[in-house]
């Protein structure tokens, strides 16, 4: 990665962080980490076993075009993407861009912006296959009203649509319909003609999402298994949170809490910082369970604590992955040195 690159993305990282200190307090930071007690520590490891799984869904996408880039490499870039992406004020995708800079000098620039689309594609259907899981587990295992099913059914047909959608675009591709539906929309036309002039790399990328899902089928399905398998490990931060006060929450329970949480979350992704939607969400559901008022709130503040955790780790390895770069620069110097 270029090294002014490097240095902005860090910056941005380090600034947005105190921010989110400062307007968080760091007084209310210790007292909530201090209601929590120990259990704060399995909060932050679970979300490790996660990044763990997150890396390892990339790096079966990625590994068959590029044997020469290795897990700790794709570990070390998921947690430092996800730190930039808690940092980005819209639709968390800001690492996404550093992730593909990170990658192209290794495996080219097309390999590496496929291989993060196609990440984010699968990722985004783990999600959906996560919710609709949650609505039959809530429908098997809890009396609701007929109001509330009204809802779940408005929502189950939505999500499939969703992804009945997103497979479409794993087995056609992305950019060939993109443009074409461009190129036939006057008002999109200008747009449709500049990106018309790289068409071919575009289709380069469209030929490498079709090959995942038409071509490596068993590789497709293991990256949607382990994404879908994070979202349910995801689950146990909830029920950590609510076993540190004292809730006998079950694990089912957290996991209709992390799926509903994170679907409002994703409904409302044009709120910068989701600012009060989290915190908000969580009341809501946390009432809808019989929980007190306030739990909620509660829930949320230590879900950011967690967040601003692994977002300082996240920006150590940014400027950890800088030097290791500048280091390999020097050793190749000294190489060709000896070697002349």
């Amino acid at each position: 990665m270029p090294k002014r690159v490097r240095i902005a993305f860090l910056l941005l990282g380090l600034a947005v962080f105190c921010y989110l200190v400062w307007s968080f307090g760091i007084d209310n930071i210790v007292v909530n980490v201090q209601r929590t007690g120990w259990w704060f520590l399995p909060v932050i490891g679970i979300w490790f076993v996660v990044y763990l799984l997150n890396a390892w869904a990339w790096y079966v996408i990625l590994h068959d075009n590029a044997e020469d880039v290795s897990f700790g490499t794709m570990l070390t870039l998921t947690i430092s993407g996800f730190a930039i992406n808690y940092i980005t004020p819209f639709l968390n995708l800001g690492g996404e861009p550093y992730r593909v800079v990170s990658l192209r000098e290794t495996v080219g620039l097309h390999r590496a912006v496929s291989s993060v689309i196609l990440y984010n594609m699968v990722r985004m259907l783990s999600h959906f296959f996560f919710w609709l899981g949650a609505i039959v587990l809530v429908i098997l295992t809890t009396q609701i009203s007929f109001g509330f099913g009204i809802a779940l059914g408005c929502v189950s047909v939505v999500v499939l649509g969703l992804t009945y959608f997103f497979l479409s675009r794993h087995r056609k591709g992305i950019f060939e319909s993109l443009l074409s539906w461009l190129s036939r929309n006057r008002l999109f036309r200008p747009l449709a003609s500049k990106l018309d002039a790289r068409r071919d790399g575009l289709l380069k990328i469209d030929g490498q999402i079709i090959e995942l899902y038409n071509h490596q089928r068993g590789s497709f399905y293991k990256v949607l298994l382990l994404e879908f398998i994070s979202r349910v490990i995801a689950s146990a931060e909830f029920y950590f949170i609510l076993h540190a006060i004292g809730y006998d929450t079950s694990f089912l329970e957290a996991i209709y809490i992390n799926a509903a949480s994170s679907l409002i979350l994703n409904m409302l992704f044009f709120i910068p910082f989701e600012l009060g939607t989290r915190e908000g969400g969580l009341y809501v559901i946390m009432q809808s369970l019989g929980y007190i008022s306030g739990i909620g709130i509660y829930v949320g503040l230590i879900n950011r604590v967690r967040e601003l955790f692994w977002i300082f780790v996240g920006l150590i390895l940014i400027l950890w992955i800088g030097r290791q770069q500048v280091r390999g620069s020097m050793l190749e110097m000294i190489e060709a040195d000896s070697g002349s």
